[in-house]
């Protein structure tokens, strides 16, 4: 990369694989869950594996771009690339497969004991 046309035509050719692979995103999404009055789909294990691939393309290829457009020095590259690094990230929460898959569980309470006897104040049967 010796020159800055050179740089540049990178950050363009990685800005447009991040951009495909996030409306891949898109499709994906929308193959796995859409579906007219049933219930929600399980995806399966290509699905997951296929969105994992990717999401990681997508948002490797969009900061391979920011860190051209740092190497370049260029402030508008810099600032382009920035805005489809957050895009690809959103995009890639957004869409994920499976759905939530970014969201911690519900804590499970623990079963109470057949034993446990609830203590109320004031009745004099608290242990």
């Amino acid at each position: 990369m010796s020159s800055p046309r050179v740089g540049r035509g990178w950050a363009f050719g990685l800005w447009a694989i991040g951009s495909l692979c996030g409306l891949a995103l898109l499709w994906q999404s929308f193959e796995v869950y859409f579906n007219l009055g049933s219930q929600t789909p399980v995806p399966s294990k290509s699905d997951i594996a296929r969105y994992d691939v990717t999401a990681i393309l997508c948002v490797g290829s969009v900061i391979a771009a920011l860190v051209i457009s740092i190497l370049r020095r260029s402030v508008w590259l810099i600032v382009f690339s920035s805005i489809l690094v957050v895009m690809a990230l959103g995009g890639s929460v957004l869409f994920a497969v499976p759905a939530g898959r970014w969201v911690p569980p519900e804590p499970t309470g623990e079963p109470l004991s057949p034993y446990y006897k609830p203590c109320y104040s004031g009745s004099g049967d608290c242990n």
